[in-house]
């Protein structure tokens, strides 16, 4: 299921990349174009809930989870060849944009390190989008700190992230800054949504599944309303971008992102446990798809259609072909480079090298006090 809902996350951002290039649209739906950022959120949620499950299932089963170092070297794995395929290829195409070549240094070590989402002088400096992704590495590097904590009490964890993103959003809020997007998209406005994924993992493994009729009803019915919910969030985000602007927006967004985390986990498990008809629309071949390729396509979608722009094509055959263009490219990238890299699972052949090393050049030991004395 979370297939079909990591389909529509990168269906939203890429429309919404897609008519803010070419301000082309379909006028009954432009307000989801128009809101199509807040698939961030989503993909956050689904980081959040992917990197946790496999954690969750271990515990239900009583065996341990994935080492530390098995976890940096698949995230390492699924994050780093694509991401700095598309930084090296922006990074040249837009090399005029640095003053010299000591801003070029700057930036590109700032995007290397993923630090770049901490100064407005690199926040989207080469690429736009490549901000979510400093604040998904930054979210690793937190992960393996507050996994140990999740599985012991994963719903007072839980309240502490929301209680800390919370009080972040506030101060910003507080500080007249809720309408910077810098300010709202730092690491700890997103905590609690990507703890909202983390809880929604443990329950899925906890939880029973529904085993009547009459519940799986319940669910599909409760999964609608969800939907119908974050459809009326895309739209009043809309109407305040077009009736003040979209900072007044982000400064909207701010001030209810609280509820997003929950209602992401609500999505999750009511359709989950929603009857298969309704789970199989939400997961269409076309919508798997695009899960798949989602993280290439969410890297090179944007700049596709600039540059579509910019050859001076119209706005219609800007919003065709950038797509179009888009989801060709990130086919290729994906089942070219990222997931035969996966499926190598280079985690366990860096194992296998390690085991294979100690055995033929084995690691003394230091001899303890006791022994040295009897020698």
């Amino acid at each position: 299921m979370l297939d079909g809902l990591r389909g529509l996350a990168i269906g939203l951002v890429v429309w919404y990349h897609a008519w803010l290039v070419s301000g082309q649209g379909i006028a009954a739906l432009n307000f989801v174009a128009e809101a199509g950022f807040l698939g961030v959120d989503l993909f956050f949620f689904i980081s959040g809930f992917c990197i946790f499950y496999p954690y969750a299932r271990a515990q239900r089963d009583g065996r341990p989870g994935p080492t530390t170092r098995r976890f940096f070297t698949r995230r390492a794995v699924k994050i780093l060849p694509s991401y700095l395929l598309a930084l090296a290829v922006f990074a040249g195409v837009y090399h005029a944009r640095f003053a010299s070549p000591t801003e070029a240094a700057v930036q590109i070590a700032s995007h290397l390190t993923f630090l770049h989402t901490l100064s407005p002088l690199t926040f989207g400096a080469i690429s736009g989008p490549l901000w979510t992704i400093g604040v998904e590495v930054q979210f690793y590097l937190l992960f393996p700190l507050l996994m140990p904590f999740f599985r012991k009490s994963p719903l007072w964890t839980y309240a502490v992230l929301v209680a800390l993103s919370e009080t972040y959003r506030l101060i910003v809020g507080g500080a007249g800054l809720g309408s910077s997007f810098l300010f709202i998209n730092q690491l700890p406005a997103y905590l609690d949504v990507f703890g909202s994924g983390m809880l929604a993992a443990f329950l899925l493994v906890t939880l029973e599944r529904p085993a009547t009729t009459r519940a799986r009803r319940l669910c599909t019915l409760g999964s609608l309303a969800a939907f119908a919910l974050a459809m009326a969030g895309l739209a009043e985000v809309a109407t305040i971008s077009r009736g003040a602007d979209v900072n007044a927006a982000y400064d909207w967004v701010n001030a209810v992102r609280v509820i997003v985390g929950p209602l992401c986990v609500g999505l999750a498990l009511l359709t989950t446990f929603a009857l298969p008809r309704w789970r199989s629309i939400l997961a269409t071949p076309a919508v798997v798809f695009l899960s798949v390729i989602s993280y290439n396509l969410y890297l090179w979608n944007l700049e596709i259609a600039v540059w579509y722009r910019q050859a001076g094509c119209s706005p219609l055959l800007t919003f065709v072909l950038g797509i179009v263009t888009a989801i060709l490219l990130s086919t290729a990238i994906t089942y070219a480079v990222e997931r035969p890299l996966l499926e190598a699972d280079l985690a366990a052949v860096w194992d296998g090298w390690r085991t294979q090393l100690r055995g033929r050049f084995p690691v003394p030991r230091k001899s303890s006090p006791e022994r040295r004395t009897a020698t």
